[in-house]
This record gives structure tokens, C-alpha cells and sequence, in this order.
């Protein structure tokens, strides 16, 4: 039998007193980490309107709900127990003493339960409760902006027409990061009918995340851990229809990062993607002016949390494309470890590429 750790579930694993401090020029910062939603968010911020469907985010003696449209949002036991107890993922205060006890100096801030809404049907309201979310994250990070970024939610692929203002009053309110779901139902990212929405984040000049999310592929014996290792490695199509369809070509500065995917699978990507380029090039359209993976080295990055095999294939990832996170609190993220494993990718990748990975590249992005 093959030797090997556990891992402890969050709530079990403790603040180090130790964790490893990282040298002069190397800084600590996580591309990755998520917060729990208040909780009556939009109850309490929806406009009246809308506020007889509001989804509900809500406690009782049973535990944490949340419902919408008639429908548990709620992942369910065991996945959710694992996060219980865990108060940083609501307190602001008690997140900035962990990540100050592990070195961590800055922080992009995803989503706990929000992405959950994408399976809205009445699309009117999904736009209304991310207008709610996006303010009330606004207010949660403002008062710690220079450790906190927090990453909005753009609604606009619903109404591309409306990008430009809604990316507009979005860094009215601050927001230096933004989001879009990965794989919304019945939306095609490689439409030229995006196009708006491309044109309005490039000129914003703020970065682009797709984030993995969690869904129901399969079910019965071993179901968890399919569901799980097909979730955390979902980008290649998104990244071919980004690339193949124009998008990166027609918009050079704008800049995506596939978030929590692992970093490995960028290589493997750009390999295949060349090939395909140079032998079907004859019937692809449109006809790209560069190999697919000039505009990954131009225009795209990973951000992944432990990955081993990334390291290793650096040079061919790029270092300028690879972003180290936490994924704090989440049972896959390192909580209690950041140390040991930002010493590994520093002893790993040495002093210059580290600088890149572990903070640098997210400090250019996102203005840390």
C-alpha cells in the first residue's frame, strides 16, 4: 500500500507559530480565497421589488440555509460540515490574523455561496441579486483594501449590451477583480455577439476570472470524489473557445485567469491546440494570426493551489501566467500549511520565478 498524510478538515487544523516567512522580494499573495456571504443578504439589500423572491441565506437550530425559487442551494453533508466552525470565513478580523500568522499579505476574495444563483431561472432577478452581492461586497473589503480584493460579479453575458456602464459603475465602487461564470446555461463566450461585454472589461483594464464551480456529474458509490476531480480540472474548452473564436485576438489587453483548475493542464492545452491549429488550419475560421499559445502567454493565467507537476513545467506554462493561491477555507486549500507549501514552490521554482508566482504576478494584476 502506498504511503501517504491526511490532511485534517479546516475546522481541525491549527495556526502554525512557525509558518515559514518568505525572503526579501517575495510576497505572499493569495490569488484565491472565498468568504461567506452575510447572511439576509438579499433580503435585507434586494429592492422591494424583488424582494417576495429574494433568496434566503439563513441560520437555524438545524444549521446554515440557503433557498431560492423554491430550491436547496446548499451543497449538503459531508461537504459542508467540513466548514463548520471555521469563523474566519465570515469574520474579516479573525481572516486578517490568519493570514497574518502564515505571512499571507494579500488576498482575492471569490465567492462563498453566491455562484449557487447561477441556476436561477428568472434572469431578471439573478441581475438583481448580483447588483445586491457586488455592493454588499464592496462595503465588506473597502475598509481593508490594501489586503483585501474583493472580485465582482458581472451579469453583463446576459445583456452584453450593457457592459460598458456596468463595468463602469463597478470601479466606481472599487473593484480592482472580476467575474463571470464559467459555463453559463445557454450563453456562448465565442458568439461575436460578446463582444460588447470583451471590449468593456479589456478597456476597464481589470483582469477576468472564471472559477470552478461545484456541480452534480455523477452520482452512487465513489460519486464525491469523481464529482470533485472532474470540478477542479474544467478549463480546456473554455480556453478553446476563447482562443479559437477570436476573443484573445480581437482584444489583446484583456487579460483571464482560470481560477482554482490546477496549472499543469495549460501545458498539455497549448501543446494540443498548437497541433490542432497547424493541421486543421485550412478549415478553421477564423483564421488566427498567432498559435494558440501565444495569446495564453500573452493574456492568461492559473491560479491553482498545490501543483506539483505545474512546477515542474514552468518554462512551458510561463511563470508570468501562474498565480499561487489558498483557496482559504476550503478542505483542498492549505490553511495551517501556507508555509510549507509556499517553501516548496520557493525551493521548487527559485528565487526569481517564486517572486512571480507566489505574489508578483498578482500584485500586477490586481494592484496589491
Amino acid at each position: 500500500m502506498n504511503d501517504f498524510a491526511l490532511i485534517p478538515p479546516p475546522i481541525e487544523r491549527k495556526i502554525p507559530v512557525d509558518s515559514w516567512k518568505p525572503p526579501e522580494g517575495i510576497r505572499l499573495i493569495s490569488a484565491d480565497d472565498h468568504l461567506e456571504e452575510a447572511e439576509n443578504l438579499w433580503e435585507d439589500r434586494l429592492p422591494a421589488k424583488w424582494r417576495d423572491k429574494a433568496p434566503r441565506l439563513y441560520r437555524d437550530a438545524e444549521g446554515l440555509h440557503f433557498e431560492a425559487e423554491g430550491k436547496n442551494l446548499m451543497l449538503g453533508a459531508p461537504v459542508e460540515d467540513l466548514l463548520v466552525g471555521v469563523t474566519a470565513f465570515s469574520d474579516v478580523d479573525e481572516r486578517l490574523k490568519l493570514m497574518a500568522a502564515e505571512h499571507v499579505e494579500g488576498s482575492v476574495l471569490f465567492h462563498g455561496r453566491v455562484q449557487a444563483l447561477n441556476a436561477l431561472q428568472d434572469k431578471e432577478l439573478y441581475w438583481a441579486c448580483m447588483d445586491a452581492y457586488n455592493e454588499w461586497l464592496a462595503d465588506y473589503t473597502r475598509p481593508h483594501a490594501d489586503k483585501l480584493v474583493g472580485v465582482a460579479v458581472l451579469p453583463a453575458f446576459l445583456r452584453p449590451e450593457a457592459a460598458g456602464d456596468y463595468m463602469q459603475m463597478l470601479k466606481q465602487l472599487g473593484f480592482r477583480a472580476v467575474q463571470m461564470p464559467a459555463f453559463p446555461r445557454g450563453i456562448r463566450y465565442n458568439s461575436r455577439s460578446m463582444d460588447p461585454v470583451w471590449e468593456a472589461i479589456q478597456d476597464s483594464g481589470l483582469p477576468l476570472s472564471f472559477h470552478v464551480g461545484a456541480y452534480i456529474n455523477y452520482t452512487g458509490y465513489g460519486s464525491m470524489g469523481a464529482n470533485i476531480a472532474h470540478n477542479l480540472c474544467p478549463f480546456r474548452g473554455l480556453l478553446g473557445q476563447l482562443t479559437f473564436g477570436g476573443v484573445f485576438e480581437r482584444f489583446p489587453g484583456l487579460n483571464v485567469v482560470f481560477t482554482e483548475g490546477g496549472a499543469a493542464w495549460a501545458a498539455q492545452a497549448m501543446e494540443d491546440m498548437d497541433y490542432v491549429f497547424r493541421t486543421y488550419y485550412s478549415i478553421l475560421n477564423p483564421k488566427l494570426g498567432n498559435l494558440p499559445s501565444f495569446y495564453w502567454k500573452r493574456q492568461c493565467h492559473a491560479a491553482f493551489i498545490v501543483d506539483d507537476v505545474a512546477l515542474e513545467l514552468v518554462d512551458r506554462i510561463g511563470a508570468d501566467n501562474m498565480l499561487w493561491s489558498t483557496d482559504f477555507p476550503h478542505s483542498e486549500g492549505t490553511f495551517g500549511f501556507v508555509g510549507d507549501v509556499a517553501k516548496n514552490f520557493y525551493d521548487k521554482l527559485g528565487h526569481e520565478n517564486a517572486a512571480k508566482v507566489l505574489g508578483g504576478n498578482a500584485a500586477r494584476l490586481w494592484g496589491f
